[in-house]
């Protein structure tokens, strides 16, 4: 029975790929959140209403599913309508 077993090489090879793969993701999340799509952040919101509202307010509500939310990398993001629509209500 043959035994395929990586080299260095073989290694850096895929460390490379991976870097590479994560930087494009990383790229286009930050790409996202700068540009002129309507996402914000919990920093965003909060920036947004002078600080007048805690993370764990947005947690809150997220669990409660009032203010719909999806975690990307450790970091919440939420549409603009949402926003818009829970915080003007």
């Amino acid at each position: 029975m043959a035994v395929n077993i990586p080299t260095a090489e073989d290694l850096q090879d895929l460390m490379k790929d991976f870097e590479k793969t994560m930087y494009g993701k990383i790229e286009a999340l930050f790409k996202a959140e700068n540009s002129g799509l309507d996402i914000y952040t919990n920093k965003r919101i909060k920036e947004e209403m002078g600080g007048d509202i805690s993370d764990d307010t947005l947690a809150r509500m997220r669990e409660r599913g009032e203010l719909p939310a999806k975690k990307v990398s450790g970091k919440w993001y939420y549409k603009g309508e949402d926003i818009r629509r829970v915080f003007t209500e």
